[in-house]
């Protein structure tokens, strides 16, 4: 049951309570305090006593009423309170409603009106006690969720391995706090510089989980030098070893050599990105190394093969995210929308392309949800 403290200096409250309390049985046994003074009361709500329930005369002239919490407005618990009134003055009632009382007993107070109330409060209390106690283990989840998504932005490099000629950016929007798409660029050796971009199938903190594992793998490979289908074929064996169910996900890794502008290249299931010409302006869908989605097999073979850039060419590597773009009619951004914006902004660095792309998809979409993870990463030799 619960421990109510009683505040009223009428001692005909507290001689009828207690012979309510008789009355009832065991029911209320040593869950009762009463204080007939404010000091009194306020000395027990100071002392870290644990109370449920608060009993409070509002016409007395020796007890505050309602008033006597605003002196305890900064603690950190809350206490449900019933008004105790004569019932002589009504407004004092509705004033202590206002105030904060959850209910209000008529003195003297009658045995079924006393068990009654106290039994609704005590349900009220029970209420509220789950719902802070969800709100707080929201919160903390909330507080959780926002760490990871930090850790699993601070993970996705911001810096990037800068050489003679080569122009680089990167940038992943998730659809929710955390994401499935990652991007990579990083150094192998003086030459050969790594890109990836992948997709792991599904959203928010399973697909975050399942996209750390897969960008250290495909790194700790990638750093061996084994070159790009090698390398995806290593990875997807770890993956599918790890055995996680319904997981998996699609690759596209190159190896860029800035000593010669040779892209080696194996794609596992990914789209085929898109290789600007800056002698004839197109921007045309980079086929070949071909191969499947990581993680759903065992023992797959993956092809390679290679690219030459010429100065001022680049490749332009995306998630599907971006051309599934819905506007408010669900009609999807597409992958000829897509080919035509990087046609006409085919000449600009890496970093305005990609904004340039990323203006377009937030124009055409409106004001619809983004419903998927959006990911670009472009390279160019300038």
């Amino acid at each position: 049951m619960p421990k109510t403290l009683v505040i009223d200096d009428d001692p005909e409250t507290e001689a009828r309570l207690r012979s309510h309390i008789e009355r009832a049985d065991s029911r209320f046994d040593g869950q009762f305090t009463f204080a007939d003074s404010n000091e009194e009361a306020l000395e027990y709500l100071t002392s870290g006593a644990d109370f449920d329930i608060a009993l409070v005369a509002i016409d007395s002239a020796a007890i505050t009423g309602m008033g006597l919490f605003a002196q305890l407005e900064n603690r950190s618990f809350r206490l449900p309170r019933v008004a105790l009134s004569t019932g002589a003055d009504l407004p004092c009632i509705r004033e202590a409603m206002i105030a904060g009382a959850s209910d209000f007993l008529l003195k003297p107070v009658a045995f079924d009106d006393f068990i009654s109330t106290i039994d609704r409060v005590t349900k009220e209390v029970e209420i509220r006690r789950q719902n802070w106690r969800e709100r707080s283990e929201y919160s903390a989840l909330r507080r959780e969720v926002d760490i990871a998504a930090d850790m699993q932005r601070r993970i996705l490099p911001r810096r990037f391995p800068e050489r003679p000629g080569f122009d680089v950016f990167a940038k992943v929007k998730p659809a929710k706090e955390m994401g499935g798409d990652f991007y990579d660029v990083f150094e192998i050796d003086d030459n050969r510089i790594g890109i990836v971009i992948a997709d792991v199938a599904g959203k928010g903190i399973p697909a975050a989980f399942y996209m750390a594992v897969a960008r250290t793998l495909i790194r700790s490979v990638a750093m061996t030098g084994v070159g790009p289908a090698k390398c995806l074929e290593q990875v997807n064996s770890l993956l599918f070893a790890h055995e996680f169910p319904g997981m998996f996900v699609s690759v596209f890794y190159g190896e860029v050599d800035t000593s010669q502008w040779h892209i080696t290249y194996a794609n596992g299931g990914h789209n085929p990105p898109f290789l600007g010409s800056a002698e004839t302006g197109d921007m045309e869908r980079l086929e070949g190394g071909e191969g499947t989605i990581l993680g759903i097999q065992d023992s797959l073979p993956y092809e390679e093969d290679e690219v030459v850039l010429s100065a001022g060419d680049c490749l332009y590597l995306y998630t599907d995210g971006m051309t599934e773009a819905f506007d408010e009619e669900r009609v999807p951004f597409t992958e000829q929308r897509l080919q035509e914006c990087l046609a006409r902004n085919s000449g600009v660095p890496a970093e305005s392309l990609a904004a340039s792309v990323e203006q377009a998809i937030k124009q055409f979409v409106g004001d619809a949800e983004q419903n998927d993870d959006m990911t670009s990463l472009v390279v160019r030799r300038t």
